[in-house]
């Protein structure tokens, strides 16, 4: 697509406030842009995440995940447990990942490649 400008990823959350609080607040990315209790644009380094509020239910886990490729992977986990967030370590050979969740389950991870 040659005219592609830029990319996001969109996810329905329960609370726009704790969504928010989790995103900017705990994983330290910048809030963009915040419309009232409609939308806000969270930055990740080359993605834009949109949080989306919805009074559906939502249906927890399974249906996104957004991983964040990182340096300094035992001191940034280190960080983020010091927030109150929970991981499950994995070592696949040539990658280290750190599994972890948002309020509403959506999987998020962390990545670091061994070189």
């Amino acid at each position: 697509m040659k005219n592609l400008k830029t990319c996001r990823v969109n996810m329905m959350v329960s609370n726009l406030d704790q969504a928010v609080e989790f995103y900017h607040h705990k994983l330290g990315l910048e809030l963009i842009n915040r419309y009232g209790d409609h939308y806000a644009e969270i930055q990740a380094p080359d993605l834009l995440i949109g949080l989306h509020p919805t009074s559906d239910k939502i249906v927890y886990g399974n249906n996104l995940s957004i991983g964040f490729g990182i340096t300094e992977f035992d001191a940034t986990i280190k960080e983020l447990e010091a927030k109150g967030i929970e991981f499950k370590l994995e070592n696949d050979g040539w990658i280290r990942l750190a599994y972890f969740s948002d309020l509403n389950n959506n999987q998020l991870f962390l990545a670091e490649r061994k070189d």
